[in-house]
């Protein structure tokens, strides 16, 4: 009888602790990435050539283009500064836009790749010159207090283009929209 009662004893606690360890493997660890962030820099990784009238200008990597990045992310969000324009990645890994959390605008989703690498999938609310959105990819993220750092690349139009390497012209031959690569960095508010 006691060895019965022993073994009961021996077969509760088991079932105790395998419950109690069900029970944690349910909670879902929360993202580094969640937060509100704000675009501060964007540089060119990579140089990027564009024909104009009097052959190819380059644009040499390190090239600060923080207004057009910012112009091209955020245009969607009414703010009167793009510094208050906040790109908020949420623990449901959807993604609003907003000014400083207020009029939030439904921007898409997210993913975390990678301990190093997230995917922003920007929905055509968030970039209205685009139909079918964007795909953001940024990569080599490192994360500190103040928010993260990272590479990318996007797709910008001629019209941005053009606006960058003013007063020079861009050549008839100019494609329609460049790759460009760069380092981003956010802070986080």
């Amino acid at each position: 009888m006691k060895n019965l009662n022993l073994t009961l004893l021996v077969i509760f606690f088991a079932l105790a602790a395998s419950v109690h360890s069900c029970k944690n493997d349910d909670d879902d660890e929360v993202s580094q990435y969640v937060g509100n962030y704000v675009i501060i820099e964007a540089h060119l990784s990579q140089s990027l050539v564009v024909p104009v009238s009097t052959g190819n200008f380059t644009l040499p990597s390190g090239t600060n283009i923080t207004q057009i990045i910012q112009q091209a992310l955020l245009s969607a969000v009414s703010c009167t500064s793009v510094t208050k324009s906040y790109i908020e990645l949420r623990e449901n890994f959807s993604m609003y836009m907003s000014c400083e959390g207020q009029n939030e605008l439904n921007a898409g989703t997210w993913e975390e790749v990678s301990a190093t690498s997230i995917k922003l999938n920007m929905n055509s609310t968030a970039i209205p010159s685009s139909p079918t959105g964007i795909v953001l990819t940024v990569t080599d993220i490192v994360k500190d207090a103040s928010g993260l750092t990272g590479i990318t690349s996007v797709p910008l139009p001629k019209a941005m283009i053009a606006n960058i390497i003013a007063p020079l012209q861009l050549h008839a031959s100019a494609l329609e929209a460049y790759i460009v690569t760069f380092s981003i960095e956010f802070t986080e508010k």
